[in-house]
């Protein structure tokens, strides 16, 4: 695992030991510069080492070690909540069942084949997309969060066509780099 990607963990880990991050931005008012501040919050359960194996168990040991690293360290829930809603959800066992299933089922009822395998992992809340792996996909780089406004059959064609596909690693680096700004 990168430095990078264990730095952006301990990182995560103040930002949920205080349950805030504040992110800043400057506006211009009346011809002045102000600051506004924003406080986001979390509503995390930590896992298990039990919870983890059980998660590798169902996800058939699939998943990159990063992503499993993450939910040791983390824990599952909802990260970098707003006033309206949190930025994403990452699933806990239970969420990763049910979820899962209802992937599994609009594979079933996709009108065209769809080849690819999907785990997902969590959603994210800004439109209500899927954030997954494609587990057929032979890269490092088969993690993307997949837009809901496309058929499942399509999913992997247009993250080869936005060249949006990266590993979870670099999305949980960007993530925290950015306060959440940079994660869709």
């Amino acid at each position: 695992m990168k430095t990078e990607f264990i730095n952006a963990l301990h990182q995560l880990k103040e930002w949920i030991l205080k349950n805030e991050v504040v992110i800043e931005t400057l506006q211009w008012k009346d011809g002045k510069q102000i600051v506004e501040s924003e406080i986001l919050k979390f509503n995390i359960q930590p896992l298990s080492n039990e919870e983890v194996e059980e998660i590798k168990a169902f996800t058939q040991h699939l998943l990159p070690e990063s992503y499993y690293h993450f939910l040791a360290e983390i824990g599952s829930g909802q990260f970098l909540i707003g006033e309206f809603s949190p930025c994403f959800q990452i699933y806990n066992l239970a969420e990763l069942q049910e979820y899962n299933a209802l992937v599994k089922q609009e594979i079933e009822d996709a009108e065209e084949q769809v080849n690819d395998q999907f785990i997902m992992i969590g959603s994210h809340c800004s439109m209500g997309d899927w954030m997954g792996f494609c587990t057929t996909r032979n890269d490092e780089k088969n993690y993307d969060v997949f837009c809901h406004e496309y058929p499942i059959s399509e999913y992997s064609e247009i993250s080869d066509e936005l060249n949006s596909w990266r590993s979870f690693e670099e999305w949980v680096i960007k993530a925290v780099e950015t306060k959440g700004q940079e994660t869709l």
